[in-house]
């Protein structure tokens, strides 16, 4: 790796901590001032899992414009399950920021010619019919555009096959949790997931 791309490396993460820090400490954007983000020591994790997940990408040849967005989602996802799965929402101080990285980073992928971010919006297209159906929550629908754009930055393939492998891990969840006398199942976590295994698969060497 040359030095320019350390150092683009190097000012990813300090970007991500950056980013990352903002959504931690962040109270309240309209909406969701009337209920405390109610953060744990558990949610910090996040913070030593980005700096790994950066690093990772970066050794696997990830730019800059991936690594940045990747890592601020790793940052913020042991909140957004804990809360999801303990609260039944997933707050906009925590989503928000990750539409904004995720559109920004976006951005400069389609002026770079990449025109893998219209996956993305078609992702977040069809996470909003089923919103409408009732099958999910805005704060999914929210959740899983901000992925959609974050992981359409390795290629156009991986929000797709994100939004399938949430579905496919959902489902599970939700027969698991019907099977014990649940009535109900957080999606959140789902689409974290479902997200993070499309990553790791797409960053696989061929």
């Amino acid at each position: 790796m040359t030095e320019r791309s350390d150092a683009a490396v190097a000012s990813s993460v300090v970007s991500t901590s950056a980013v990352a820090s903002n959504v931690v400490s962040s109270e309240g954007v309209a909406g969701s001032a009337a209920r405390p983000l109610g953060l744990r020591w558990p949610d910090a994790l996040g913070l030593p899992l980005a700096a790994a997940a950066a690093a990772l990408l970066a050794a696997a040849g990830a730019d800059a414009v991936a690594v940045v967005p990747l890592a601020a989602a790793v940052a913020a996802a042991p909140a957004l399950a804990r809360i999801d799965t303990a609260q039944r929402r997933l707050p906009n101080p925590l989503t928000v920021p990750l539409l904004v990285v995720g559109a920004a980073a976006c951005a400069v992928r389609l002026a770079q010619g990449d025109l893998a971010p219209l996956a993305a919006v078609g992702s977040a297209l069809v996470l909003l019919v089923m919103a409408v159906a009732g099958g999910m929550g805005m704060g999914d629908v929210k959740l899983g555009a901000a992925l959609a754009l974050v992981t359409a930055t390795v290629g156009w393939a991986v929000p797709l096959a994100g939004l399938a492998a949430s579905i496919v891990v959902g489902g599970v969840a939700g027969g698991a949790a019907l099977s014990l006398g649940r009535r109900s199942v957080a999606f959140g976590p789902a689409l974290l997931v479902g997200h993070a295994v499309a990553v790791v698969v797409a960053m696989q060497p061929p």
